[in-house]
């Protein structure tokens, strides 16, 4: 190898240039180690605050979390596992109201749907306004974003809550406090993936005289279209937990039959109940994947 002799005045440089990286180094190492004992710190409080390692609910919380499972495990009998609903141990008598399971659980998905709908139309025009590169003016994007904030720190079960003292008890108290809750969540994503588009075609269009809508709709919106597509079928696919936990406040839906098995500690009806919930958001994640790489092109690739 190699070596070419350095001048004094050169050495002096490369001196002072390692002892600044070795200074920043070590400063970066300790703020991690801050930051690492802080959170460790954070984290044993609100175990010590929760409980949640305390002798004092009788056992420790992997023994109590065994022993919900184990009440929640339904008795089912090999031998009569597929006789009718009125034989105990059979398949049918844990799935005892299954229609208007379905039912119940068709209403939750419409309440997540429409939801969703109303959300995605909310959240995409706030998106407009709470973007920076966006907004025609800074007091809206200012205002936008500090209202979309507010509503985020609502608790929808909160506001369900409210609008079922308001309306009474049924799916339209959870329909608002679902689309609210979207469209604060959306509003604030779909406004990151706006800032983030190429400002080319929507300066071609105002050069060639076109409105701040026209921006927006031929030059802004096809290279958001996958993304927000993406993040509203995500939504959809948190609303229909939601929905079926707000129904536990009377906002419609499954939750009324999950309020009622956990008033009347049934717990295998719980998990029965629950199962259906889970598989229904299986299907509906299937969907929308299938929906988002067809937006994104890769079905056709396929």
């Amino acid at each position: 190898m190699l070596h070419i002799p350095l001048s004094r005045s050169e050495r002096e440089t490369v001196e002072a240039f390692e002892e600044q990286r070795r200074l920043q180094l070590r400063r970066s190492r300790l703020s991690g180690l801050v930051l690492l004992l802080g959170v460790s710190a954070l984290l044993g409080i609100s175990f010590h605050v929760s409980d949640f390692f305390s002798g004092s609910h009788g056992d420790d919380p992997w023994q109590r979390i065994a022993s919900l499972l184990d009440r929640m495990a339904p008795d089912l009998r090999a031998e009569v596992l597929l006789e009718s609903r009125e034989t105990p141990g059979s398949f049918a008598s844990w799935f005892y109201e299954f229609p208007r399971w379905l039912a119940l659980l068709w209403e939750t998905v419409q309440i997540a749907i429409v939801a969703t709908v109303l959300g995605t139309i909310g959240g995409g025009l706030a998106s407009l306004l709470a973007s920076k590169n966006l907004a025609p003016a800074p007091w809206l994007h200012w205002g936008t974003r500090r209202t979309l904030e507010i509503i985020r720190t609502l608790p929808d079960l909160i506001v369900a809550l409210i609008l079922v003292a308001a309306f009474g008890i049924g799916p339209l108290a959870g329909v608002i406090a679902i689309a609210l809750g979207t469209t604060a969540s959306l509003g604030k994503l779909f406004s990151e993936a706006n800032e983030n588009v190429d400002p080319g075609p929507m300066e071609a269009i105002r050069a060639a005289g076109g409105s701040w809508w026209a921006q927006m709709r031929f030059g802004m919106l096809p290279q958001v279209i996958p993304t927000h597509a993406s993040y509203a079928l995500m939504r959809l696919e948190m609303n229909v937990g939601a929905a079926a936990a707000l129904g536990v406040v009377g906002a419609g839906g499954i939750g009324i039959e999950l309020s009622r098995a956990i008033t009347w500690m049934q717990f295998d009806t719980y998990l029965a109940i629950l199962l259906l919930i889970i598989g229904l958001i299986f299907v509906i994640d299937m969907v929308s994947e299938a929906v988002r790489h067809r937006l994104m092109g890769l079905g056709a690739a396929a």
